[in-house]
């Protein structure tokens, strides 16, 4: 992986986290999926919001990718939490003249997450 790609991750992880923090907050898809995650995992809204504002480029898996339902892009994030890798699919998105920060999921991995940058030098989470 290239160094302008990392750069573009930090910067949307920075613009997604000032939104979150400045803007209009964490929107988070209530789909069944993510709802029965955070129980499985014994976390509140607030420790899953923690959770991803805690991500970092190294914590990278895909994207962007265009969002096939709806304007934008999606990234892929993952994290072991709990003993579990999870999987974090989030989306800055253009509602009016105002951005949203989205996560659309964030569930218990279905396979195996690709960290691109964990294997560079002193790039992963111990």
């Amino acid at each position: 992986m290239d160094e302008g790609k990392k750069v573009r991750i930090a910067e949307f992880l920075k613009e997604f986290k000032k939104i979150v923090t400045k803007g209009r907050g964490l929107d988070v898809i209530p789909r069944l999926e993510n709802r029965v995650c955070l129980s499985e995992l014994g976390l509140t809204r607030k420790n899953q919001k923690d959770e991803i504002m805690s991500l970092i480029a190294a914590d990278y898996c895909e994207g962007p990718e265009p969002d096939r339902d709806r304007a934008g892009e999606i990234w892929v994030f993952g994290k072991q939490i709990g003993g579990k890798e999870v999987y974090i699919k989030l989306k800055i998105a253009q509602v009016g003249k105002k951005k949203v920060a989205k996560c659309l999921s964030f569930h218990p991995a279905k396979h195996p997450l690709c960290f691109p940058f964990r294997s560079e030098k002193g790039g992963g989470r111990k």
